[in-house]
């Protein structure tokens, strides 16, 4: 039952930003939420949530033709023993508004998935759009400067998130009861779906925030549900394949994004003060040692000093008692300063004068009212602190071997591929180099791993001579064949790899050789270039549809647009997907068949076939007889020569790359083996390191002082309205709304379908007229 602000708080949170491009390009916003954030912070992340929007958006305007509606991320804890014990939201929903040229959103974290009706509050978001429009009107004054002028904004920014917040937690916004009709315009009975995709899902735990990709991405033969006329019509608004799954990757980092700039706003920043004081105090006595030590001792030693530094704080907060009692009565700084006298005249011996500083700024942040203050109203302030330095200890303690082993998981990471790498010393420079970059990859793959480490999610406080190696070896033992499973060459990789033996000084070969490494990458983006909406749709709604009667007509027509779009793009393999163009129009040259098309069907056939010739193009064997064409057409003999040996080299890692791997994951499994507990022990100091990006300090914000930091989001539906001109309005009698939905079953897996209002909107009938 919720009976706190708090864990309300762990249940709704809540991001508003407001953004104007008058008033010096105003950004303004407000977080409710479980953290206690500074005003700096919050415009912070108010200026980097509108941020990622926008970004988000002009993305969508050119790959999709739209702009998002709203997006909703179900929230899945990794760790199912805390997901039991402590309060969490289950879905994050992302809702823009705008009026004219300003736009606001919302960013809400919710205790359940699906229910929100985001029409009802895409509207109320609309309206606060709007009433801020109304208040910059009202507060561009000339007696007002600028500092006065966010001041009101920032009042009414924190206002409207409050009724946003009212709203929320009164369900006004949420759908009615089941079996109740709303006729929604993105209800699954008003869509068709015209797109289904399988995926298979990857987080990279390692990376922080999680990042999550997907691979292997198949498009099932799906049935198109528009035909005739209409179908024709559909093909200018639907969002083709390659578009579609750029849409799905930017939701995915997009979900990351926006899900750190709500654990960023659950960071309590007077507990993160309490903690590195803390720590600092550790680390002084510590320095002290200059013995290597187990970790046996660094726990038992640190939980020696956090008791010793209780006492202090005990103290400290008795002595605040006692001066609560004296009646004082003013301001706040009149307040303290008058008990910093006093600890300086009898409180020295007892009271820490940095825990006094840090009870100053936390009074400072959370005290509102500080003009005048009897010094007893200050007595649940004094408490409260005390709680959260004694829960700041618990977190270090706590904390501090989940640390210690995920520190010595790391180091043995590190040791262990050295240890394979000097298997292949003797090794042919080729197979070696191949080798090293497996063997680094498979690095980065067990750091993964051990993120999600059993250990790492238990209470586990001993460190024997054996438990970390034998943890160790079965991350290594239970993953290896998934990544060699997964494992892949790209043709920029084998180009590396073949470049090696080739002189330096040779600036002509080396300039081919550049040029071909960015082959692969520049053809992909080459397709989705093409058949994003700003490029393929585009073209579809300027051409006459009767004017387009077969392939030949479609794709020569085609060629010409695009050789204009593409003449201001500098990539150097943009004459390639030219080409491939002019060999579809070449099949129908030669075909005598006289075969009556309809333009879906030639839209169809055309995007079947670049989607293929682009498949075929990432094939390293194909890329293979690509080179060898490439080179005959060379005319400067000694450039040819080179380039040959070059081809000779590419062709002898392709021999081995199938064989190769296996090779590499026999002498990973006997080095796994072979490998001894010499785990080598440290200064007591050097165990709150394992380099600058990974502290102690460091692992205590992300993985306690953010209190979402568990949670992972997983896109559940994405609504997309799409930007209709102002003729295009006529012929549709409502907005136009495209709908991906995500089901995510098993650890490694997504289903995505992608649908449209288009057969309920869309006015037939005026094209005939």
């Amino acid at each position: 039952m919720i009976t706190t602000r708090e864990s309300i708080n762990y249940q709704f949170s809540l991001v508003f930003g407001y953004s104007s491009p008058n008033n010096e390009n105003l950004i303004v916003g407000d977080v409710i939420g479980p953290g206690n954030l500074t005003r700096r912070m919050v415009q912070d992340l108010s200026i980097d949530v509108i941020e990622f929007l926008t970004q988000y958006n002009a993305m969508l305007r050119d790959y999709a033709g739209c702009e998002v509606f709203s997006v909703e991320f179900e929230l899945v804890n990794i760790d199912e023993k805390d997901a039991q014990t402590k309060i969490y939201p289950k879905s994050m929903i992302l809702i823009p508004g705008n009026y004219k040229e300003c736009e606001s959103l919302l960013l809400a974290l919710k205790p359940e998935t699906g229910y929100l009706n985001v029409h009802k509050s895409h509207r109320a978001i609309n309206n606060i759009s709007k009433l801020f429009f109304e208040v910059e009107d009202f507060v561009n004054r000339p007696e007002l400067n600028q500092e006065e002028r966010e001041t009101v904004f920032q009042g009414f920014a924190e206002r409207f998130n409050k009724k946003i917040f009212g709203n929320l937690l009164e369900d006004k916004w949420n759908k009615k009861l089941i079996g109740v009709s709303e006729s929604l315009p993105t209800e699954k009975d008003l869509l068709k779906t015209y797109y289904k995709s399988r995926s298979n899902v990857e987080i990279l735990w390692q990376k922080k925030p999680a990042e999550i990709n997907l691979y292997n991405n198949q498009f099932e033969n799906f049935k198109d549900p528009f035909d005739g006329k209409q179908g024709i019509e559909h093909l200018k608004f639907k969002i083709s394949e390659p578009s579609a799954l750029f849409v799905i990757e930017n939701t995915l980092k997009l979900g990351t994004d926006l899900m750190e700039l709500a654990n960023t706003g659950t960071i309590d920043e007077s507990q993160e003060k309490i903690i590195k004081y803390i720590l600092s105090e550790i680390s002084e006595e510590l320095k002290e040692v200059e013995e290597q030590k187990h970790e046996d001792w660094i726990i038992t030693q640190i939980k020696h000093i956090l008791g010793n530094l209780k006492e202090f704080e005990e103290n400290f907060k008795a002595f605040g008692l006692k001066f609560i009692k004296s009646g004082l009565k003013g301001d706040l700084n009149l307040i303290l300063n008058q008990f910093q006298k006093e600890i300086e005249v009898s409180g020295k011996e007892m009271v820490n004068m940095d825990l006094f500083h840090l009870l100053k700024e936390f009074f400072n942040q959370s005290i509102v009212n500080k003009s005048y203050l009897r010094v007893i109203d200050l007595e649940s302030s004094v408490n409260y602190f005390s709680e959260m330095f004694k829960n700041s200890t618990n977190i270090i303690q706590e904390s501090l071997p989940k640390f210690l082993y995920f520190r010595r998981l790391r180091i043995l990471n590190n040791t262990f591929i050295e240890e394979v790498k000097k298997q292949f010393i003797n090794e042919q420079e080729p197979a070696k180099i191949l080798a090293y970059k497996y063997i680094d990859e498979f690095k980065e793959f067990l750091k993964k791993k051990i993120e999600v480490s059993p250990i790492l999610m238990s209470n586990e406080q001993t460190f024997g001579d054996n438990t970390i190696l034998r943890e160790f070896q079965a991350i290594v033992s239970d993953n290896i064949n998934e990544f060699f499973e997964d494992i892949n060459l790209g043709i920029s990789d084998i180009v590396s790899f073949a470049e090696l033996n080739i002189d330096p000084k040779l600036n002509k070969v080396k300039e081919h050789i550049e040029s071909f490494k960015k082959f692969s990458k520049q053809m992909h983006f080459l397709l989705s270039y093409v058949l994003r909406y700003s490029t393929i749709n585009r073209y579809l709604k300027e051409e006459n549809d009767d004017e387009i009667a077969d392939p030949v007509t479609f794709s020569s027509r085609f060629h010409r647009f695009l050789e204009k779009r593409l003449s201001g793009v500098n990539i150097e393999w943009k004459s390639h997907v030219l080409d491939w163009i002019k060999d579809y129009t070449k099949i129908f040259f030669k075909l005598e068949a006289d075969k009556s098309w309809t333009l879906k069907e030639i839209y169809d056939d055309f995007i079947n076939y670049f989607e293929e010739r682009e498949k075929k193009a990432q094939n390293s064997e194909e890329f293979s007889r690509f080179l060898d064409a490439y080179i005959s057409k060379e005319s400067d003999a000694e450039i040819k020569s080179h380039l040959m040996k070059f081809l000779e080299q590419y062709q002898y890692f392709i021999g081995i790359k199938s064989e190769f791997p296996r090779y590499v994951k026999e002498k990973i499994e006997k080095s796994i083996n072979r490998l001894k507990n010499d785990l080598k022990t440290y200064k007591p100091i050097d165990y709150f390191y394992l380099n600058e990006q990974q502290t102690l300090s460091k692992y205590i914000r992300e993985r306690e002082l953010k209190y979402f930091s568990k949670l992972i989001p997983l896109p559940k539906t994405l609504i997309l309205k799409e930007n209709l001109s102002h003729d295009e309005r006529k012929l549709f009698k409502g907005d136009l709304f495209h709908v991906f939905e995500f089901k995510f079953w098993g650890e490694k897996n997504v289903n995505i379908k992608l649908s449209d209002n288009f057969n309920e909107v869309y006015r037939e009938w005026l094209r005939e007229l």
